[in-house]
C-alpha cells in the first residue's frame, strides 16, 4: 500500500501570502507542507501562522536587507518575519538616526560643553578664560571697610603703591 503526500508549492512571495485574507490562499493546516520553488525550503503548517514554520536543517539562504526612515530602522528579512527596531532616545535603547550621528560627529575628541563666561566691566575676562583688570581700576574708594589694606597686599604680591 503507497501513501501520497501532497505539498503545496510556490514562491516564497507565494507562501507569504498564504493568510486566508480575502483573496489569498487559505493558512496552512497542521502538518501541511508547503515547500518554496524559489528557495528550496520546506515550511510546515501549524494552522495558525501565515505561510507555516521552516523546517530547521535548511540549506537555504536568507537574504537580509535594511529600511531606515526618521523614526526607525526595519531589518528585511526574504525567508521570515522583518524586525523593526525603533529609533535611540534619552530614555530606551535604539537605532541610531543619522541626525544623531551627524552631530556626533560634530563633536571634537575630550570635547566638554563648558564655554567661560565674558565679562565685561573693570575685570574683563573673555571666552578663552583671559582675565584683565583695567588701568586704575582698583582704588582706595573701592576697598571697603578695610578690608583689603597695602599690609595685606604687600604680604602676597608686591603692587607697588596703590593709589
Amino acid at each position: 500500500m503507497s501513501i501520497q503526500v501532497q505539498v503545496r508549492r510556490g514562491t516564497n512571495a507565494q507562501r507569504q501570502t498564504m493568510d486566508g485574507g480575502v483573496g489569498n490562499p487559505a493558512k496552512p493546516l497542521a502538518g501541511e507542507l508547503i515547500y518554496t520553488t524559489d528557495q528550496k525550503l520546506l515550511y510546515v503548517g501549524d494552522g495558525t501562522t501565515t505561510g507555516g514554520n521552516l523546517v530547521g536543517g535548511g540549506s537555504g539562504t536568507t537574504n537580509l536587507s535594511t529600511t531606515a526612515n526618521a523614526t526607525s530602522l526595519t531589518v528585511n528579512s526574504d525567508t521570515g518575519n522583518d524586525a523593526s527596531i525603533p529609533a535611540a532616545t534619552a530614555s530606551a535603547w535604539g537605532a541610531m538616526t543619522d541626525e544623531d550621528k551627524t552631530k556626533l560627529d560634530g563633536i571634537a575628541a575630550s570635547a566638554n560643553n563648558y564655554s567661560h563666561p565674558n565679562h565685561t566691566g573693570d575685570v574683563t575676562s573673555t571666552g578663552d578664560g583671559a582675565t584683565v583688570i583695567a588701568n586704575n581700576a582698583v582704588t582706595t574708594a573701592k576697598i571697603n571697610n578695610n578690608a583689603v589694606t597695602s599690609a595685606k597686599l604687600a604680604t602676597t604680591l608686591d603692587f607697588g603703591s596703590i593709589v
